[in-house]
């Protein structure tokens, strides 16, 4: 039984999956194969997608865990590992509309990022697992969470869960 099938049964949640879609190109045979969970974990209702590509191609387009607020809020965010050459250009060219706290690169809502960026049970929790954390412009009730190198286990997934409401307490607190 596959690790996204196991977690949806776990909280009494959803699971689908499509139909294996196959085609031949000239590197070779491309599988392709959609999965999709949704369950509720406290009163946060939570979504998990994985687009899964196999066969010639090598990579699969990562997890995406979203937890799906209550209410639309105020604030976009982008939190995502800084790279090397990010660390130059904020050097040459600070940005007031960038943070950079223990390796990670916080956008967004100024006063929302101070909190976040002091808060260290939230910044250390990104230290153990490269994520990169976005509230999207076009749709400010969701959260999304992408693990740069997918989900090993249920432990993982149950962190990545903890990261997220971390984040939704945060966020609730933020706007009111």
């Amino acid at each position: 039984m596959n690790l996204l099938k196991n977690i949806a049964e776990k909280n009494n949640g959803t699971y689908t999956e499509e139909i294996i879609k196959e085609a031949f190109s000239p590197i070779g045979k491309l599988i392709y194969q959609p999965k999709s969970a949704y369950f509720m974990i406290g009163k946060s209702k939570i979504s998990v997608n994985l687009n899964e590509v196999g066969g010639a191609i090598p990579t699969a387009e990562p997890f995406r865990i979203t937890l799906h607020l209550q209410n639309k809020n105020k604030n976009t965010l982008e939190i995502y590992p800084v790279s090397f050459w990010e660390l130059i250009l904020q050097k040459v060219f600070p940005s007031k509309r960038v943070t950079i706290k223990e390796f990670y690169i916080f956008k967004g809502n100024k006063k929302l990022i101070d909190e976040l960026s002091t808060l260290g049970s939230i910044v250390s929790k990104f230290k153990k697992q490269r994520v990169y954390i976005r509230i999207p412009k076009g749709n400010t009730s969701k959260i999304i969470l992408t693990p740069a190198r997918g989900i090993a286990n249920e432990t993982e997934f149950e962190y990545f869960i903890v990261i997220l409401k971390a984040l939704e307490e945060k966020i609730n607190s933020h706007n009111d």
